[in-house]
């Protein structure tokens, strides 16, 4: 499986984690999450979550509860 790694800010915006930086997602009321860019596999989603915490915490230095969430990207095979 692979996954995209997701950050929700304080003001329910959401962010997509790219390996290096955080792109912001436009908000388009899907259910279903489906995002282009970078995935993880299962076994580096840990280091990659502690990424997107780390660069979070500096874009949104008051956000004490930083919610970052492992979100499966569907693959067609």
């Amino acid at each position: 499986m692979k996954y995209n790694i997701i950050y929700t800010s304080p003001r329910h915006d959401r962010y997509l984690w790219n390996g290096s930086s955080l792109d912001k997602l436009a908000k388009n009321g899907q259910d279903v999450l489906r995002f282009s860019g970078k995935d993880f596999k299962e076994d580096e989603v840990s280091n990659a979550i502690k990424a997107c915490k780390k660069a979070a915490k500096q874009l949104f230095p008051g956000d004490d509860e930083l919610k970052v969430e492992k979100v499966e990207v569907n693959v067609s095979e």
